[in-house]
């Protein structure tokens, strides 16, 4: 399977709803009890909670998934590392828990495990609009009007932030900038 960790955010939330259309066994792994519903609703076919992974401490873990989208960084990611199996791949997209990484390179010998990071920004645009164009047509998340419930106008944003830094919110919220 393909675990994606900060699984009720926006990105999460697409990644899982996308990864299972294409036929993907997806775990989503979350801090909110409440929202297991709704992952299984986007296509996870599991739901662990947070609170009840044991992170382990050993350089090398046994392995459960194929690869792994993290929304999370810190704790999470290391424990990642540790239990994607070989030849797997974790995208680390995001650093909601933490931006510290505190591990050991055995799982990138031993099984030959791959940490990706991503820079959007610095990406051609050549190449934007093929993945855009993607994401359009035979990539389009099946579920989008549940992951976007919410529409905010620009000047709503300040008050906005303290949900977000809570971790309460849970899908993709759109900023709507008139002018």
């Amino acid at each position: 399977p393909i675990v994606v960790t900060g699984a009720t955010g926006g990105v999460g939330s697409i990644a899982i709803d996308m990864l299972a259309a294409r036929g993907y066994e997806v775990i989503a792994v979350s801090g909110k009890p409440e929202s297991v519903d709704y992952l299984k609703s986007l296509g996870a076919s599991q739901v662990w909670l947070r609170k009840d992974i044991d992170y382990g401490k050993r350089p090398i873990e046994t392995a459960r998934f194929g690869g792994a989208i993290d929304n999370v960084g810190g704790e999470m990611l290391t424990w990642l590392t540790r239990t994607v199996d070989t030849w797997g791949n974790i995208a680390s997209i995001g650093l909601a828990g933490s931006a510290e990484l505190h591990t050991t390179v055995i799982p990138f010998i031993i099984r030959g495990v791959n940490l990706l990071g991503i820079n959007s920004s610095a990406t051609l645009r050549d190449t934007r609009l093929v993945v855009w164009n993607r994401i359009a047509t035979d990539l389009k998340p099946r579920h989008l009007d549940q992951i976007a419930t919410r529409t905010i106008a620009f000047d709503e944003l300040p008050s906005a932030f303290d949900a977000y830094m809570k971790g309460t919110v849970t899908g993709r919220t759109i900023v709507k900038i008139t002018g």
